[in-house]
């Protein structure tokens, strides 16, 4: 079924760029302010053991990678918009083995800029995360979902830009928005959500920044920071940093080193044990981490 899905992800990838294109044709007006673009990034490995004395699982793993942009700037008006998507199966052992997820994401942002002054501009900003799959803890019971969760960011507040390298902007009006549509999580208050409720509103004031620059020649640095305190709490802050390093080896091939660090008050993921004799323990707050690595096809989609 996994596999499935992973198949469908593809598709899925391949139809928003067929749809984009027909789009950009259809329509009847001056794109020159317009950048557009978008990058897949296809890999796949297998290993398979037969009668191997060092050991070892067979194994296969097969992973997607995508990011779609359509920026508009004109005089002292600025539109960003960005699309990246995410999905990872592996399975270990023999065929019967099921496949587990190693990646998922959905992350759609949209900017709105104007300009105050040189490098100064008043921008409000949207930002929707969620994920495609299911996912599983150690005792295969589910944890999440599509829309389960999925957080809503929006704010609007002043940036700062230095060219296309570098933006921070501080947003003192700022809201989040947490979505569970899974039954069995929202009766359970997952994610911070009252129990038997599917959102949970919060105003507070967010910060956030970004820095993208060619380090060393076809090597690429990207690092994104975000930051957001409820005004109920603003002892307690949300982050999240990704960082990315993309290597590329020529025209087709190309590979990369992520990295994401989440830490959020209401998400409980670090377990404690109170009374270990007794089998007594909870769940807190806890720094989430992932690491990615990936070597594979790329597939650059010009508009």
């Amino acid at each position: 079924m996994k596999i499935i899905k992973a198949i469908i992800f593809l598709i899925l990838v391949s139809a928003t760029n067929a749809i984009a294109q027909t789009d950009s044709i259809a329509a009847n007006t001056d794109t020159s302010y317009w950048d557009k673009g978008g990058l897949i990034n296809i890999n796949f490995s297998q290993v398979d053991l037969t009668n191997w004395n060092g050991g070892g699982k067979s194994s296969i793993s097969i992973g997607g990678l995508s990011n779609f942009k359509a920026n508009y700037e004109k005089g002292k008006n600025a539109w960003s918009n960005r699309l990246d998507l995410a999905y990872g199966l592996l399975r270990q052992g023999e065929n019967e083995n099921p496949f587990i997820k190693t990646d998922d994401n959905i992350i759609l942002t949209s900017r709105y800029s104007r300009q105050l002054k040189k490098r100064i501009f008043i921008s409000g900003m949207v930002d929707f995360r969620t994920q495609f799959d299911e996912g599983l803890n150690e005792e295969n019971e589910v944890i999440s979902r599509f829309l389960a969760p999925g957080f809503l960011l929006a704010n609007i507040g002043l940036t700062y830009r230095y060219k296309e390298i570098f933006s921070a902007s501080f947003s003192p009006l700022s809201s989040k928005t947490t979505i569970v549509t899974d039954d069995s999580l929202s009766n359970a208050g997952a994610y911070g959500v009252e129990i038997g409720e599917t959102t949970r509103f919060q105003g507070g004031i967010n910060f956030s920044s970004s820095f993208q620059k060619d380090i060393w020649e076809n090597v690429n640095l990207s690092t994104n920071l975000n930051m957001f305190a409820d005004y109920e709490k603003l002892g307690n802050i949300d982050i999240n940093w990704e960082t990315a390093l993309i290597f590329k080896i020529n025209s087709f091939l190309s590979a990369s080193y992520s990295t994401q660090l989440i830490y959020d008050d209401d998400i409980k993921s670090k377990e404690i044990v109170i009374n270990e004799a007794l089998g007594e323990f909870r769940y807190v707050p806890g720094i989430q981490f992932k690491s990615v690595m990936n070597i594979g096809l790329n597939i650059k989609i010009p508009y």
